[in-house]
């Protein structure tokens, strides 16, 4: 029986330069900068319910510089979403300036963040990448706002202390 979900097994390069062999490349996407993302399920184990652990798989979305394709595997029938010249304009981000009055920290979000509030004001990358430099800022785990730029915001950094990431 065909796998309900095409994918292909590839080479996924981890930040050390280890590789992991044979996990899962689910689809690719274009982002409106016109980077190329590609989403990867990696197997690894979970505590089960009860005790023990079991198999599972995390899934994550890479850069094609963290993947290497495997001798002989076919990625043609991968899903591909390329942009189009109609998309929308790049994403801005936001962050909440009611910390103050509700006792929350600043926070980051992706524009139009579902768990922004409405007091959210619009920011460029660099000046959210500033405000995320600050002690006590966070960066929301409900849109792309930690998983975009937080790694930005740490590239390059021996101090491992940085900014909070909430759900």
């Amino acid at each position: 029986m065909p796998d309900p979900v095409p994918s292909a097994p590839i080479t996924l390069v981890l930040p050390d330069g280890q590789t992991i062999e044979r996990v899962r490349l689910y689809e690719r996407e274009q982002l409106d900068s016109g980077l190329w993302m590609y989403r990867i399920g990696v197997p690894l184990w979970q505590t089960a319910v009860g005790g023990g652990v079991e198999a599972a798989e995390y899934s994550t979305w890479v850069t094609a510089e963290q993947l290497r394709p495997l001798s002989g595997v076919d990625l043609g029938g991968i899903p591909a979403r390329p942009r189009t010249r109609t998309t929308s304009g790049p994403v801005r981000w936001s962050w909440r300036l009611d910390a103050r009055t509700h006792g929350r920290p600043v926070m980051v979000h992706a524009e139009g963040c579902t768990a922004a509030t409405d007091r959210a004001h619009p920011l460029g990358t660099m000046q959210a990448l500033d405000v995320l430099a600050r002690p006590g800022a966070t960066a929301c785990r409900v849109c792309d706002a930690a998983e975009a730029l937080l790694p930005i915001l740490a590239h390059g950094q021996v101090d491992e202390a940085g900014p909070d990431v909430v759900a």
